[in-house]
This record gives structure tokens, sequence and C-alpha cells, in this order.
């Protein structure tokens, strides 16, 4: 008996699958071709079906000319939700990548005589049938609502209210998030004028936890939830805030230079990216933040952030300070360096361009940013953008209007962008929601499955974490080869799920596969010193 041990090298464009012979016997491998003879064994090159690489495309659209704009579209459960939120109008639901951009149901609140400017606020779970929405009107009495919904019906499973309670203008994303399973929902505003920010599960209608804090009289900017929901973290004017939800307790305040919208967080809080006319990086140490890095950015003004789960992969959208073009920034914190810049193209007229919004994935290979757009040429006003390949986006939308909010899925496969029909300086309504499909490889002619692996922190030193996606009833089992082609780890999986590796493997390349009935993914890893 002998072992064969087969290495898959996952990159866009190969043609082959390559075996390593473990062993010097030779076996019957004259149906596949010949074996070569290498420093490590016989190696043999057998042919596969020729891979299919879908080109990027926008799954729907969905365009209103007048009435409602809708800033807001996270993806909830598993990218098979749209939930879009925004001015002029309620909560709408779309099916997401099986849709085709026709709403599956809409919710506003009932209509009294004396509100105007309704704006809806949107949030969405990235693993579970949960989502949320906040609505404000200018209204005599109760003027903010929260309600919590589940994908197959407009029927709030419950809503809260506070006549002492304004949320302000929730249109836009800044006000609210929520946890990745939706276990913890944030909404900002002012209580009996100072601010508060109030705490909810799905469970319940009522506010599990609430932060007030009577020095301050304006609302929370920028609100963001990390993924596991423990902590809330945010900005009022130029300071930042990090409150635990448990306890609804501060544990930090931080100074940022500047009080302007660039801003993001990494997925558990550690690393927090801002900036006005710098790019700047700021880390936890376990008790405060400090200054960890940054760099100038001379003529230009930060726009929006965002953050990998690898804490060190950060992003940066600046707009020129003569609102023509945006330049995109990747910084690598641990190298203490920027790492690549884009430049989109200069445009021309009088509307402005500003950045937005940013999203990127867990493992800061795929990103996704939303501008504004100028009156004339310019860069499209959505871009993905894919790390190892920076020199142009992988996938562009060309909108009529501008984009408000953008979101990305885990994997980088999917993304979503809304914004107003017309540009954002222009006088008109109207909205633009769109679902795009980034990328799909598969073989021969075979139907799409939802099967992935990725890994982060990489490079990581000692333990790191793999990421696996399976069909909902799927199985398999995910191997860790080292160059050579030996099996150093193995480990079944069922379902998708996050596989925490901690074995003492010496520094080297690594290919990890994710064998299935449904196919094989492979990632590789690079392990440090």
């Amino acid at each position: 008996m002998f072992k064969t041990v087969l290495i898959l090298l996952a990159v866009f464009g190969a043609t082959s699958l390559y075996a390593y012979q473990g062993t010097a016997e030779r076996i019957h491998a004259d149906q596949y071709g010949i074996w070569s003879e290498t420093a490590t064994g016989q190696f043999l090159n057998i042919h596969s079906p020729e891979p299919i690489q879908n080109p990027p495309e926008v799954l729907w659209h969905y365009s209103l000319e007048t009435g409602m704009q809708q800033k807001c579209c996270p993806m909830g459960y598993n990218c098979d939700f749209v939930f879009t939120g925004g001015w002029y109008g309620g909560a709408v639901m779309f099916q997401g990548k099986t849709g085709d951009g026709t709403p599956q149901w809409n919710y506003e609140p009932q209509t009294y005589s004396d509100w105007t400017s309704l704006g809806t606020g949107t949030c969405a779970a990235k693993t579970q049938d949960v989502f949320f929405a906040v609505q404000n009107w200018d209204s005599k009495a109760a003027n903010t609502a929260v309600m919590c919904f589940e994908s197959s019906s407009s029927t709030p499973l419950w809503i809260w209210s506070d006549p002492s309670f304004n949320s302000g203008a929730v249109d836009s994303p800044g006000k609210f998030a929520c946890s990745d399973d939706g276990a913890v929902f944030a909404v900002g505003g002012v209580t009996n004028g100072h601010l508060a920010i109030h705490f909810f599960s799905p469970g319940s209608s009522t506010p599990f936890a609430s932060y007030e804090n009577t020095d301050i009289q304006y609302s929370p900017r920028q609100l963001r939830i990390t993924s596991d929901g423990s902590k809330c973290i945010f900005r009022v004017s130029a300071t930042l805030y990090r409150v635990d939800t448990a306890t609804g307790t501060l544990e930090a305040q931080y100074a940022l230079d500047a009080s302007n919208d660039c801003f993001g967080i990494s997925p558990d809080g550690s690393v927090v990216a801002y900036g006005f006319t710098a790019a700047r990086i700021a880390v936890w140490n376990g008790s405060e933040y400090q200054l960890s890095a940054g760099t100038a950015v001379s003529g230009y003004y930060g726009g929006a952030a965002a953050v990998a789960a690898d804490n060190n992969t950060v992003y940066f959208g600046f707009y020129k300070n003569t609102y023509k073009t945006n330049r995109i920034i990747r910084f690598d914190l641990n190298a203490g360096s920027v790492s690549w810049t884009y430049d989109y193209p200069a445009g021309s007229g009088g509307y402005q361009d500003v950045m937005k919004w940013m999203e990127c994935t867990p493992d800061g290979r795929w990103m996704v940013a939303g501008s504004w757009g100028c009156e004339n040429g310019g860069g499209d006003e959505v871009n993905v953008f894919y790390d190892l390949y920076p020199e142009s986006p992988v996938f562009s939308i060309d909108t009529p209007g501008s984009i408000s909010h953008v979101d990305i899925s885990p994997d980088g496969r999917y993304i979503t962008a809304s914004g107003k029909h017309v540009h954002a300086n222009q006088m008109g309504s109207g909205t633009d929601v769109y679902m795009g499909e980034v990328y799909f490889m598969g073989t021969g002619g075979s139907e799409p499955v939802n099967l992935a692996v990725s890994v982060y922190p990489n490079p990581a030193q000692g333990a790191f974490s793999v990421n696996a996606v399976l069909p909902e009833t799927g199985s398999g089992v995910l191997n860790i080869y080292d160059f050579a082609g030996r099996c150093v780890y193995e480990t079944p999986v069922a379902g998708s799920g996050q596989i925490a590796v901690s074995e003492e493997l010496p520094a080297g390349v690594y290919n990890c596969l994710l064998n299935s009935s449904a196919g094989t993914a492979a990632a590789r890893i690079v392990l440090i010193d």
C-alpha cells in the first residue's frame, strides 16, 4: 500500500491539477500521463476539465426615477436577502443572490397627519435570519421607532419607541449597527437632551442595556458593533468612544484628528482606521487605543475606511480637495507602510465626487468602495478591488446618480450598492439598488456551488483560522499539506464555520484543501517565525 496526496493549486486561470506521488513505487499512471522524477518524488500532471470563470456582472438592478432614495443596502442571512432603507420611504426586502430585483415586501409606519420626511435605516445579520430597521420622522409625539423582522414577513417581530428618544436622521448608515449573528443591535441618538445608545436582542423589544452621557448633547456618528456584538465603537465630533454592550459601560475614549466620517474598525475592534488630511490607524492595547501608524495624503480628504479581520490589512478612501477624483490606499499595519494606491480617473463639472462607504472581506483580499461620482467623466461610483491585483478595479458599476452605501459578502463573491438616482448635489430623487456577482470559478459547465475556503491571518505566526463554506447540508474534510506534499493536519468539517488551527507548524508555505462531495476548494497560507 502507498499513499497518494493530491494538491490543488487554486489560481485564476489554472488549467490542470497536480498530483504528488509520495513513494517511488510506479503505479498505473499511464492513463493520465508519465510520472516525472523530482527531488522529492514523482510528480504527475493530470489534465482536468477546462475551468469556467464567469465575468463579473450585475445580477439585478432596482431603479426608481422619482420618490424614495434607498441609501442603505446590507446583505443578510448568507447573502440570501438585501434589506434596503433610506429617505422618503420605508424598509424594502429583496431576495439577494437568487433574486431578480423585485421587492419581496416593504414596511412603512402608520401615517399620521403631523409627520413628514420619513427616513429609514436598515441593518442585517450576516449569518442569521434577523433584520432591524430604525425609522424617524418629524412628529410632535414619538419620533423614532425600532423594529425587528424575519425575512419572510413585513410584520415586525416587535416595535420599540420612546417619546424621549430621537435618533435624528437614519437614512444612511452610521447611527445603528448589529453583530454578525444579529444577537446585538445598537441604535444611537439623543434622549432628554443628551447622547444615548440602546442595545437590543432579537428576542425582546426592551433594551437589555443602554449607554448615556449627559456631558454630550449630540448623537453618535459612525457607530459600529464588533462582529461578536461585545463592543460598540463610535465617534462624537473628534473623539472616539468604546462601550461594552453587555453593561453599557464606557471603556475608553480616544482623540481623533478631526470630526469627519472616514472611519472603520476591524471585526474585533482592535484596530480603528480614521483620518482627514492623513490616514491614521489606532490599535487597542488592552486598556486604551494608541496611535500606531499613519501617512499624510496631501491634497486629499478622508471619506471612508475598512479594516480586515487580520488586524493588518487597512483600506482608506480619500477624495481630492477639488472633488474631481478619489484615491484608494491599502496600508499594511505590520510593515507600517502603504502597500499600494489607486487613483480614480479625474472628472469635471460642478458636482462633487466624494468617497462615501467602503467594506472589505474578513481576509482583506476583496474590497468594495462607493462614491458620489463626477458630473462628467471620472471614476465609476462602485468599484471592487482584489488585493493581489490592485492595478485596476476587477468590477465596476457606472450608476446614473450617487452611491451612499455598499456591502460585500465574506468571500468577496457578491456586492450590493445603493444611492440616489441623480447626483447627490443635484435636485431630484429616485433610487438605484444593485446586486452584483464579482466572480465564480467552476469546471466543465457545472452548476455553481456554495463552496469556499479562506485563511486569516495570512501570513500568520503560529495559530490561524480557516473559514470553511459548504452547502447547507454538506460535509467534508479539511487537509493542510506542507510544500513537500505531506499532510500535516486533518479534521472533518460539518457545514460552514471557522476552524482554529493551533498546530505548532514550522515556518513555510502550506496548502489548505477543503474536500467535499460538492468539489474542492483551496487556499494557501504562509507561516512566519
